[in-house]
């Protein structure tokens, strides 16, 4: 099957991997694109909800669902990730030099981890994909960086979902596609750019300061989530159009 006749999902979050994602799917000969994003407590929802429905205008997707997770937002509460709203878990401020550390890293993960978040993710799509029918390629944002301290990033875990969803899929051929899967955060910037993606309109950052009067996301330049985005852009040599504002000391 040509890929004229193939769809594609993608699971945008508005950072800056899903968005080249969803740049590199409007390259494809998809017959249609079309995203999905999950809502389920973070505390860069409300900044996310804005940047993914920007973004999907831009793209001018053929659809775009919103699904709120509230069953995963109460299991993240259960564990004190850092990354949902009311946590008491520290979020994590690495230094750029303690990014290679891979002990920091892992400690990083543990702190921000979120039960299940991508198996339910790709599993919710893999049920979406029913809905369209055919062949449906999951597009997403999983990249050789964070598959170092993720394992829910890796080629492994997209192979062993994608052969799992060929037993629970009846209606529609599901594959898992990960353009990044090779790919640091400075070559993911590379591709980007060569895409025209609108870098400036993606978030990055775990609690994002708010939006600019352009719509754009407010960095706290401080979160390992920044840092790396930071130091992709530096490695690249492209441009970063990211607003940065710092946390202040009374804020952390």
């Amino acid at each position: 099957m040509s890929g004229t006749e193939k769809s594609a999902i993608v699971l945008l979050s508005g950072g800056l991997d899903s968005t080249v994602c969803l740049w590199w799917a409007k390259k494809e000969p998809y017959k249609r694109v079309v995203c999905l994003t999950f809502l389920y407590g973070s505390k860069e929802e409300k900044v996310l909800k804005t940047v993914a429905k920007k973004l999907g205008e831009l793209a001018e997707v053929s659809q775009h669902e919103f699904l709120t997770l509230d069953f995963l937002a109460d299991f993240a509460r259960r564990t004190n990730s850092a990354l949902i709203q009311g946590s008491s878990t520290t979020l994590p401020h690495p230094t750029a030099q303690e990014l290679e550390d891979f002990n920091k890293s892992q400690a990083s993960a543990k702190a921000v981890w979120i039960p299940g978040r991508n198996l339910l993710f790709l599993a919710i799509a893999a049920a979406y994909a029913e809905t369209l029918k055919g062949k449906v390629d999951i597009i997403t944002g999983f990249n050789l960086e964070e598959g170092t301290t993720f394992p829910d990033n890796t080629q492994e875990f997209i192979d062993d979902f994608t052969r799992a969803a060929s037993r629970g899929i009846l209606k529609a051929h599901v594959q898992i596609i990960s353009p990044l899967a090779k790919l640091n955060k400075a070559a993911i910037i590379k591709l980007g750019k060569k895409l025209a993606t609108p870098f400036e309109y993606s978030n990055s950052c775990y609690e994002p300061r708010g939006l600019d009067v352009a719509g754009r996301p407010i960095h706290c330049a401080h979160c390992e989530s920044c840092q790396r985005r930071k130091r992709g852009f530096k490695e690249s040599a492209v441009p970063d159009p990211t607003i940065y504002t710092p946390i202040s000391r009374n804020e952390k």
